[in-house]
């Protein structure tokens, strides 16, 4: 190894994410000095890029995997993970692309062997992980991106080394630079889809585990080919519906890939991983079933679907405090709920004053004020009887994640509670998120919730229940939860969301419903997300 180039010994003994720092800046002060220095060693940059992965790729594969399976991350944790391997991508890719420039002109900088295959499938692979790190993170991959990419596929075929096939690295599947540009093509494919942190995960091994041949065509023909890339435009793949062709188009189709989807969604739905992808690392059985559903839905020849709203959303312009987790959402129905009780006694009667002590003291014994600093606000932009559309800031907010379950108190009537979930995340300008969000009810009520043990009557519980009601926070075997009721449009059955660490399945409790007690024996969760299940409760 070049003496200047020596620091690469240290990593060996530092650990994934402190390497991956250190890495990348140092490529950035070697990047820096290339661009200001024309007498770069190459071959020896060459080298050090070499090693340098070689060393780095089980620190990224090992961060990536906690990073995707572990959930509800600090918020600064998150940051420092996410950016640190961005950043070593980042600068990973812009180290190849300049190597590659020097590469177009063999004679002064020539390759021997296969490693000129070798340095475009690495440009590439830095840059799928930079694709896949933006989108665990729900942000936009870099501008230009595309047209580099494009750019090294002329490159690649120009110099005939599109289906020659090489080991990326160690145990990697001999794969061929085809099949690197359509696994990173059909990874941004997907971008609009709004996948959790698990299955862009899982997207991204199941791609680079499955898809090891392709072949792209020069040829516009419908029938065969299923998705296209035009080489001008800083886009990723499309599907061949509603285009106009051209000379710079280029096509693929994946039907040996979907019939693996196929298969393996009959073998997930057993409950047992596929064989193929065995050495993959996914560990969910129920996570790869539920992404390769989603594959299958966005990548079938025959029977796609394209998703449209089922109805229209009117524009609006409002601000709403938005909470996440199952205790804080339990406290802002409650809160809603007493605020809304005092409003319906000032109809009998009570003066203004009355009702704004009243108001007061419902703020203050709730232990959640309405612009407590623990609530994020987010601006509703448009509403339809199902769902909502919200705008928030990309960086000051942690709550705006695909699946996770809000409360969102309007700031117009406190009042009014909003529970939904949220389905889609997506980045615009200005540093913004737009935020989708499938309501689940406009009228939930706070309940609590007392385990029954075994012999334990009823009756000796419906005093004790309403006594108590006030004091959950004294009494530890009793726990909030939230009654979604039965609502036109958006429910058919009336439901329990409950704290997860509480809930025991196939279980008799005692619950308190506005002072009503009520008995009742719940069943399997109809969903269990985070921190909190949802049940179906026959009241």
């Amino acid at each position: 190894m070049h003496t200047q180039f020596a620091w690469v010994d240290d990593i060996a003994e530092m650990e994934s994410l402190a390497a991956l720092k250190f890495s990348y800046q140092q490529l950035a002060v070697i990047i820096a000095q290339m661009q200001s220095n024309e007498s770069t060693d190459y071959h020896a940059l060459l080298d050090l890029m070499i090693t340098l992965e070689e060393l780095n790729f089980p620190h990224l594969e090992k961060i990536s995997s906690q990073f995707a399976q572990v959930e509800n991350l600090k918020p600064e944790l998150e940051v420092n993970i996410s950016e640190t391997c961005y950043n070593y991508c980042r600068q990973s890719y812009i180290a190849h692309l300049k190597i590659i420039e020097k590469v177009i002109n063999p004679s002064k900088f020539k390759l021997e062997g296969n490693m000129q295959i070798i340095i475009i499938a690495r440009a590439i692979f830095a840059a799928m992980n930079m694709m896949k790190w933006r989108m665990l993170t729900q942000a936009n991959p870099p501008t230009k991106m595309w047209i580099q990419i494009y750019m090294l596929y002329r490159i690649a075929s120009q110099q005939a080394l599109l289906n020659s096939p090489i080991e990326l690295f160690k145990l990697s599947p001999p794969t061929t630079l085809s099949a690197y540009f359509v696994q990173i093509c059909m990874l941004g494919q997907l971008v609009q889809t709004n996948l959790n942190k698990q299955q862009v995960d899982i997207v991204y091994r199941v791609l680079t585990t499955w898809l090891t041949r392709a072949h792209i065509s020069k040829n516009d023909t419908p029938e065969q080919y299923l998705f296209y890339i035009d080489l001008e435009k800083d886009i990723a793949a499309k599907r061949m519906r509603n285009f106009e062709a051209n000379e710079q188009c280029r096509y693929w189709e994946l039907d040996e890939l979907e019939k693996q989807i196929t298969i393996a969604i009959t073998v997930t739905d057993r409950g047992e991983i596929p064989d193929s992808l065995k050495f993959a690392k996914i560990d969910n059985v129920k996570k790869l079933n539920s992404t390769l559903n989603i594959m299958l839905a966005e990548w079938t020849k025959t029977h796609y679907v394209r998703q449209r709203r089922k109805e229209e959303r009117h524009a609006t312009s409002k601000t709403a405090k938005v909470n996440a987790g199952v205790s804080n959402i339990c406290n802002q129905v409650l809160q809603a709920n007493q605020i809304s009780s005092g409003l319906r006694l000032s109809r009998d009667g009570r003066s203004f004053d009355e009702r704004l002590r009243g108001h007061t003291v419902l703020t203050q014994s709730s232990g959640l004020g309405l612009n407590s600093g623990s609530l994020d606000t987010w601006i509703v932009t448009d509403e339809s009887p199902h769902g909502l559309g919200t705008r928030v800031n990309k960086y000051a907010n942690i709550l705006a994640r695909p699946d996770k379950l809000i409360g969102l108190m309007m700031d117009e009537d406190p009042s009014e509670i909003v529970i939904g979930i949220i389905r889609s995340v997506k980045s615009t300008t200005g540093n913004q998120f737009k935020v989708g969000i499938e309501i689940l009810s406009r009228h939930p009520n706070w309940v609590q919730l007392r385990q029954l043990h075994h012999g334990e009557s009823f009756a000796d519980t419906v005093s004790e229940t309403i006594q108590t009601s006030q004091s959950a926070l004294i009494e530890t075997s009793l726990f909030a939860g939230v009654y979604l009721p039965i609502e036109e449009g958006l429910s058919s059955i009336s439901t329990l969301i409950l704290p997860k660490i509480n809930y025991r399945p196939n279980t008799s409790y005692a619950i308190n419903i506005s002072g009503s007690p009520k008995h009742a024996r719940l069943g399997e969760p109809i969903e269990s997300r985070d921190d909190w299940v949802k049940v179906a409760f026959p009241f």
